[in-house]
């Protein structure tokens, strides 16, 4: 019985893509996303039609080229934007990976962010994953952010470089925190360990969900100063607008 046991557990970790990463049905064939087609269906998209921020990328309900937040706050970054916006099932699959530990989830994810990059139309030198402090991702036994961009830079053919830009501080947890807070919190969290592949160069950042932004902003901000030409920011999803400050 045990040994069944360990042997099911061990044959989802070698084929996890089975089945469908939100509902747990039989994928059919070979799924471009290793979701079902009912469950891809039913994603919150950021579609052709909804107006997005031109800077932030989230979902703004009126005529405005850029929300109230990006219009009262200079961002560091030139722009960020996301497939998903994080609710519902969205929102299940970014958990799911997070704290589910589903590390097979960032597949997906990191394969809506590639057809995200074609489709925006951005152009990077190389791709940095937002790191996390090394206690914190011990903890937690991945970095999220860069098991989604092996899949992006695997799908769009843009080189992922790790290790260059690290988090040297052990902030608090961004989730409970005001948008300035966020901010505050942030400052000086980070380092470019090797500013020569950084110098002239665009990056792109990608990280799991952006929020107010403050994360992307503050790595943005650290490149820059390292030599960085432009940085650009894709998430896997985005939170509806809320006027606050970053």
């Amino acid at each position: 019985m045990i040994f069944r046991l360990i042997k099911k557990k061990f044959l989802d970790l070698l084929f996890p893509d089975v089945a469908c990463g939100i509902c747990g049905g039989d994928l059919i064939g070979s799924e471009r996303f290793d979701l079902c087609e009912d469950c891809l269906g039913k994603l919150p998209y950021i579609g052709d039609g909804m107006g997005i921020c031109a800077k932030c990328g989230k979902p703004i309900y009126d005529e405005a080229v850029f929300c109230l937040n990006c219009q009262n706050n200079k961002r560091a970054f030139e722009k960020a934007n996301s497939p998903l916006i994080y609710e519902a099932s969205a929102r299940k699959l970014v958990e799911d990976l997070k704290f589910g530990g589903k590390r097979y989830l960032a597949r997906p994810l990191g394969k809506l962010i590639a057809v995200e990059y074609a489709r925006r139309g951005y152009d990077a030198d190389f791709i940095v994953p937002v790191p996390m402090f090394k206690k914190a991702e011990k903890a937690r036994g991945f970095n999220q952010s860069l098991l989604i961009a092996r899949t992006v830079s695997e799908l769009v053919g843009v080189e992922l470089k790790t290790g260059i830009l690290i988090k040297t501080a052990d902030t608090k947890n961004q989730t409970k925190l005001s948008g300035d807070n966020r901010k505050k919190n942030l400052l000086g969290a980070f380092e470019v360990q090797d500013r020569a592949p950084v110098k002239g160069k665009t990056v792109l950042i990608i990280d799991d969900v952006l929020t107010t932004g403050s994360t992307v902003d503050e790595c943005a901000k650290t490149l820059l100063k390292s030599g960085a030409l432009k940085v650009y920011a894709l998430s896997a999803c985005t939170t509806e607008y809320k006027l606050q400050t970053i």
